[in-house]
């Protein structure tokens, strides 16, 4: 493996998990079925407190991100490490803060959420193009 091609691996997976969590912003919600692969498994500590397949997990954040208004987000500490010797497989670890105005449409109010969340992401390399494969969220009260 030539160092310009780990580099363009770790350019293409912050890239993605950029794009995860972007999608807050810019209200694109097919982003989510584009940044994760089918394979997709997710742990969080939100509800629901199991372990959700792909589909599952796209809708909670399809309502989660279609509810959430004046979203930001900043990533710290990301680190990320090739698990396997074709660089096809990777281990994202970051703390995400986030916060936001989660809006009740009946009642017209709105509540506040900000959280500080440590998560770690699996990424797997499929042709040319990276996507999630696994993500594992805790709350943190660092």
């Amino acid at each position: 493996m030539s160092s310009k091609k780990g580099s363009d691996d770790v350019s293409a997976i912050e890239d993605l998990i950029h794009r995860a969590f972007y999608i807050g912003k810019s209200k694109e919600l097919s982003t989510i079925r584009e940044v994760h692969h089918k394979m997709l498994t997710k742990f969080s500590d939100t509800p629901p407190y199991h372990i959700m397949d792909y589909e599952e997990a796209c809708l909670h954040e399809e309502m989660f991100f279609a509810n959430v208004s004046d979203y930001e987000y900043s990533i710290e500490d990301l680190r990320i490490t090739m698990l396997d010797s074709d660089s096809s497989i990777a281990l994202a670890t970051f703390i995400l803060e986030h916060k936001g105005i989660v809006v009740d449409d009946y009642s017209f109010t709105g509540q506040v959420i900000k959280g500080k969340v440590r998560c770690s992401m699996v990424c797997k390399k499929f042709g040319s193009k990276w996507y999630i494969v696994h993500e594992h969220l805790s709350n943190t009260s660092i």
